[in-house]
């Protein structure tokens, strides 16, 4: 699933890119990791805002197909890990948001160098590359994995980092290469830290996308570890507080946690689904491949830092965030992205 550096056939569509670049305007952004889940509600929401919006995503994960149809939107095929690629494509945008990763937590256990090379290395080369060419704001998106499991609750933006997975220590990586760039060179970078989002085009196998596939589709329900309790904030919510991150004057240098401060065990969010699909009677079996070498028990944020610099709360009630993912996945197919690509990593 993780692709190469591609910069000899990298494609672009819709518009090509000048080899020499060109001014800056401020309504100029990149995304990269932009085809995926999170990424592509940001683009959406980022065109509904009138800006022109360039993608930056190997395709590994993330699909053309999430993306809109739209004039001021253009998407570079090619991987983070190429600096020539990244520096090229950041070339003319006053503002980047950071989300280009291998997420999937499981995969990383298989993959361990490509997913450090993808979420630490390819990081440094889009934060490089945003020093050199000037760019006024930079959204590293990071992730509440980087804490481990909860040392106390709500957990704050002082919370201990203690990540358990490869991919959560590559992540931390990337967080402290990204403070030491503006520490050192004033880098203009905003680190978000969000817990677990949801919602519709899910591109990857997490818990509640997983949890509703098995309830519509399959005679039993396989789980894996039912009694961790995490934070979920619906995308559209989350992708509201990365635009207010990238507008908001003044906050260079912070760390900032997205969630709702509350916290939720996944068998309460297995019943919700499995009432929300009409499938209360389907039995559950706990799948030990399913079962993680070191599991994070709880993550719950402490939202007071987005609310008081960012003007930023979540929304969408959860129950309702629930209905509206379910809606779309049925909707849509009955079909996750995963599934039509067929691929086989299971929460």
């Amino acid at each position: 699933m993780i692709r190469k550096p591609i910069r000899d056939n990298a494609t672009i569509t819709s518009r090509a890119i000048s080899p020499t670049g060109g001014p800056q305007t401020s309504n100029k952004v990149l995304v990269t990791g932009g085809a995926g889940f999170i990424g592509s509600a940001l683009v959406r929401k980022l065109l509904d805002k009138g800006y022109e919006v360039t993608v930056l995503d190997d395709l590994s994960t993330g699909l053309r197909d999430s993306l809109p149809k739209n004039d001021r939107l253009k998407l570079v095929t090619g991987d983070v890990r190429d600096f020539d690629l990244v520096s090229s494509v950041v070339r003319g945008n006053q503002k980047v948001t950071h989300l280009a990763a291998q997420a999937f937590i499981p995969f990383s256990y298989q993959r361990p160098l490509e997913v450090a090379e993808v979420n630490a290395i390819g990081s440094i080369n889009v934060f490089k590359a945003c020093l050199n060419h000037d760019v006024k704001r930079l959204v590293h998106v990071s992730s509440s994995e980087v804490y481990g499991s909860a040392k106390y609750t709500p957990m704050d933006e002082q919370h201990p980092l203690c990540p358990y997975s490869t991919y959560s220590v590559a992540k931390a990586a990337a967080d402290m290469w990204a403070q030491t760039f503006h520490w050192e060179h004033k880098l203009p970078v905003v680190i978000l830290r969000p817990f677990n989002t949801f919602g519709p085009r899910e591109s990857l196998p997490y818990f509640i996308p997983e949890m509703i596939r098995q309830c519509v589709k399959e005679p039993v329900i396989h789980v894996g570890n039912l009694e961790t309790s995490r934070d979920f904030t619906y995308v559209d919510d989350t992708v509201n507080a990365m635009i207010t991150a990238l507008e908001t004057q003044n906050i260079e240098g912070e760390i900032i946690n997205l969630g709702t401060r509350k916290a939720r065990k996944m068998k309460e969010i297995l019943s919700l689904i499995k009432k929300e699909t009409s499938v209360e009677e389907k039995d559950i079996v706990v799948d030990q491949s399913r079962l993680r070498p070191k599991d994070v028990e709880t993550l719950v944020t402490d939202n007071s830092k987005a609310r008081k610099i960012l003007g930023w709360k979540p929304e969408t009630p959860f129950e309702d965030g629930i209905r509206k993912t379910i809606k779309w996945y049925i909707d849509n197919g009955k079909a996750w992205w995963y599934e039509r690509h067929g691929w086989l990593w299971r929460y």
